[in-house]
């Protein structure tokens, strides 16, 4: 389900917000979905680790779901290769771009 998909995007980006933010240190990082705060949060950072900020965290992780998400719907969005290798046989490598590559770039642009 969509929301099912959500918590793992985000079970990803704060996972890789945390490892990301504390790499410099010997970190044992668990994260999981709180049913009571209905979101995901770090339980663990590892013995000894000094945590950053929740600010630091919060937009580590919106910047990273953001990545995340953009990947994951073009991912979704596009053909499976054998169809889209079909298409570039039959039309083109222009014909590709402007009918199956290009919508897909409109309708999920790169995050900033």
């Amino acid at each position: 389900s969509g929301v099912h998909t959500m918590i793992q995007y985000e079970l990803e980006a704060i996972t890789e917000a945390a490892i990301e933010l504390v790499k410099d240190q010997p970190y044992a990082i668990k994260c999981e979905y709180d049913e009571e705060l209905k979101k995901c949060v770090v339980k663990e950072w590892g013995e000894g680790v000094t945590p950053p900020s929740d600010s630091d965290l919060d937009a580590k992780k919106a910047e990273k779901l953001a990545q995340i998400t953009y990947t994951k719907n073009r991912e979704l969005e596009y053909p499976n290769w054998g169809a889209q290798l079909d298409y570039i046989y039959h039309n083109g490598i222009d014909k590709w771009k402007t009918d199956i590559v290009d919508p897909v770039k409109a309708k999920y642009p790169k995050p900033s």
